[in-house]
């Protein structure tokens, strides 16, 4: 612990220097006047943890230089021991309003001082840890403050990608046509539900949502990201159809089940609705992004290039010409 010990006799301030170092814990720096003591708070590089301040002093006593430190706000809670062989109850009146903690009176005795400055280091430990959980606080709700458009990633959930890698994944995808079903799950309400509960409980919402949409779905045939106003956005490859009514079904049981009325911040889940994007059923890359896109309220990436779409249509004429050729050799073996 730092100290600064402000007295205008140096026997005192050889006896606090004595009683506070012999243990290791305590740095002690010495001021025989208010002036000397502002210009070592001045020019502290590492502040001070506690101040011991003795009142009656030439030219500007202790109760004044009080005030001074505290007008500080780097200290302005930091404990502040004055000093005094008064006992006078205006004078002690007049230490307190202007921001004293605590006193010490003269006779100095070595066990109370050790005693008054070890109250002042767990006042100290107290006010650091208040400190740090105030930033702890600060720093996870600007963590959790979202914006109800702001589409944000869900880590640690199957199948779920943040916006721009889903799109990153379509766009780099072959030149050529896949089996495809685009669909939509959304937060019914959303925006009522984000303004009526917290930052956190809202991104709870969206995260329990995203679960159980995983949980409803073929994790490796699968793709969706949160797109921001309580709407995922996927994809599922493969030939069979998606039933959103049943993904609705199963995700809505799920999100029941595991609901957690505390974190969410309702008592019971949201409401899901479920739709297909388009009954199309063959999408290139490109093609596929630019549907999703087109619920997001954002701009869509920029088209193929002609060349790009007589490739794709080459493409899908030839795997079309191939089905035909599988299907006439099938009927040759019948």
């Amino acid at each position: 612990m730092r100290i600064l010990a402000v007295d205008d006799d140096p026997m005192v301030l050889d006896l606090l220097e004595a009683c506070l170092t012999k243990t290791g814990h305590c740095t002690v720096v010495r001021a025989e006047s208010a002036e000397e003591a502002i210009a070592q708070v001045t020019a502290a590089t590492v502040p001070f943890e506690c101040f011991l301040l003795d009142i009656m002093m030439p030219d500007r006593d202790g109760i004044a230089l009080c005030a001074d430190i505290r007008a500080n706000p780097e200290y302005r809670a930091t404990p502040i021991i004055m000093i005094t062989a008064s006992r006078a109850t205006k004078i002690m009146e007049r230490a307190f309003a202007a921001g004293a903690t605590d006193f010490l009176s003269k006779p100095l005795d070595g066990l109370e001082i050790a005693a008054r400055v070890n109250m002042a280091g767990m006042l100290n430990d107290l006010l650091h840890r208040e400190e740090e959980s105030r930033h702890t606080l600060e720093e996870l709700s600007a963590l959790t403050s979202i914006r109800f458009e702001e589409p944000f990633e869900i880590r640690d959930v199957p199948s779920t990608l943040p916006l721009l890698a889903l799109e990153n994944h379509l766009l780099r995808l072959p030149q050529r046509c896949y089996q495809m079903s685009l669909f939509a799950v959304e937060i019914a309400e959303a925006r009522s539900i984000y303004r009526a509960v917290s930052p956190t409980q809202f991104r709870y919402q969206v995260e329990a949502t995203a679960a159980a949409i995983a949980g409803s779905i073929v994790p490796t045939k699968a793709r969706f990201a949160y797109a921001g106003k309580g709407v995922f956005l996927g994809i599922l490859s493969g030939r069979g159809k998606l039933n959103v009514k049943a993904l609705r079904t199963v995700a809505a049981a799920a999100l029941d089940s595991d609901w957690s009325p505390e974190a969410g911040g309702m008592k019971q889940p949201p409401e899901l609705r479920t739709r297909m994007i388009s009954a199309r059923r063959l999408w290139s890359g490109p093609t596929a992004c630019d549907a999703l896109m087109s619920h997001t309220g954002r701009p869509l990436p920029d088209k193929p290039t002609e060349e790009e779409q007589r490739q794709l249509f080459a493409a899908l004429d030839k795997r079309m010409t191939q089905k035909q050729d599988d299907t006439k050799e099938m009927d040759a073996a019948d």
